[in-house]
C-alpha cells in the first residue's frame, strides 16, 4: 500500500480510489466531470458530490468549475496529493485500463518483469497527455540526439510504447513535418492556448493513418520453422502483422526481425526474417529496422549491427 499523508490515510480505502481517479483526470486529462466519477465507480450522484467537496477541501487550488461545461478544470496552481505511479498512468492512458492508486490484493503467482529504464517524469506526461486530450499545442524544451537542446512548438496527437521507451507523435513547428519525440528528452512543457491547423493534425499524419501488413517468416538461416510457428503463431509459416507505417520500424527492432534483402545478418537473435522487405521503402522509422537499406541493391547491401539502437528525433 503507498505511504499516504496523514490527512489522506484516515480516508477509507473507496474514498481514495474516487478522489485519486479524479485527481488523476486532472492531471493527465486536464478535466473531470462528475458523469466520470459516476460511471468509473458505479455510485449515486450524491456520492461524487461529497467526493468533490471532499477533494475541494484537501486541494481547493487544484480544480475550478467552469460553468459552461460544467466540468471541474486543472488549475495552472495544481499539485498532487496522490502518488501516481507511472505504470499505472500509462496503462490507463494507452490501454484504457481502469485507474486505481492502490491494489486489492497480491500477486496470484510469483512472477517478474522487465526493468522499465525508461521512466518520462508525470509533470512532463501530464502536460503532454492533456495537450493531446485538449487537442492543442505544446512549447516543448528539447534535447535532441542531432541538434542538441532547443525549444519547439509541437502539436502531439499520440503516445506510443515501443516496447523499450515511450514517445509522442507530434507535428513539430521547427522541422515542418511529424516526428517522434522521446518523453524523457523533454526538459520542459507549456500548454499554449493556441490550436493546431489542419496540417497540424492527426489526420493529416500520413504515416500514422497509413497501415501495412508485414509478413514474416521463420529465418532462413538462424529459424526453426518448427519452433517459430509454436513461439509467434505462423499460420501457413507466415505471421502477418498489421502496424502503423510511423511505428514499423519500432516494432522490428524490438523483435530482432532481419529486414535485409537477402536475410543475411549473422546475428542468431534475428529468428524471424520480413519477406515483404520493400513494405518499408519511403517510410522513416524502417531505419530503426535490423538491416534494412534503402534503394540498396541485395548483393551490396551492408549488414547492420542489430544491436545499435537508432533514436528518433
Amino acid at each position: 500500500m503507498i505511504a499516504l499523508p496523514q490527512h489522506l490515510g484516515q480516508l477509507t480505502h473507496n474514498q481514495r480510489q474516487r478522489l485519486s481517479y479524479l485527481e488523476f483526470c486532472l492531471y493527465f486529462l486536464g478535466e473531470v466531470r462528475r458523469a466520470d466519477m459516476m460511471a468509473r465507480f458505479d455510485v449515486a450522484p450524491a456520492v461524487v458530490t461529497r467526493d468533490i467537496a471532499l477533494y475541494k477541501q484537501l486541494a481547493a487550488a487544484n480544480l475550478e468549475l467552469d460553468q459552461s461545461s460544467k466540468a471541474y478544470r486543472i488549475t495552472p496552481a495544481f499539485t498532487p496529493l496522490f502518488d501516481h505511479r507511472l505504470e499505472q498512468v500509462m496503462a490507463a492512458l494507452m490501454q484504457g485500463d481502469a485507474y486505481a492508486i492502490e491494489t486489492l490484493g497480491q500477486p496470484l503467482l510469483p512472477g517478474e518483469y522487465p526493468a522499465q529504464f525508461n521512466r518520462p517524469r508525470l509533470a512532463i506526461l501530464a502536460a503532454v497527455s492533456r495537450t493531446i486530450r485538449q487537442q492543442g499545442l505544446l512549447r516543448v524544451r528539447y534535447h535532441s540526439a542531432s541538434s542538441g537542446e532547443q525549444e519547439r512548438i509541437i502539436a502531439p496527437h499520440a503516445l506510443v510504447d515501443s516496447g523499450l521507451r515511450w514517445h509522442v507523435r507530434a507535428y513539430d513547428r521547427l522541422r515542418g513535418r511529424f516526428i517522434d519525440l522521446v518523453l524523457t528528452r523533454i526538459l520542459a512543457a507549456d500548454i499554449l492556448t493556441d490550436k493546431p491547423q489542419a496540417q497540424e493534425s492527426a489526420a493529416a499524419d500520413d504515416e500514422w493513418q497509413r497501415q501495412i501488413t508485414l509478413e514474416l517468416v521463420p529465418h532462413p538461416v538462424h529459424g526453426n520453422a518448427a519452433l517459430a510457428m509454436l513461439d509467434y503463431g505462423l499460420q501457413d509459416g507466415v505471421l502477418a502483422v498489421p502496424v502503423r507505417a510511423a511505428n514499423v520500424g519500432y516494432m522490428l527492432r524490438r523483435w530482432s526481425v532481419d529486414c535485409s534483402a537477402d536475410h543475411r545478418l549473422p546475428d542468431v537473435a534475428c529468428r524471424l526474417w520480413l519477406r515483404n522487405h520493400a513494405q518499408l521503402q519511403d517510410i522513416a522509422s524502417a531505419t530503426l529496422a535490423p538491416g534494412w537499406q534503402a534503394n540498396t541493391p541485395a548483393a551490396t547491401q551492408p549488414i547492420t549491427n542489430t544491436h545499435t539502437m537508432n533514436t528518433p528525433c
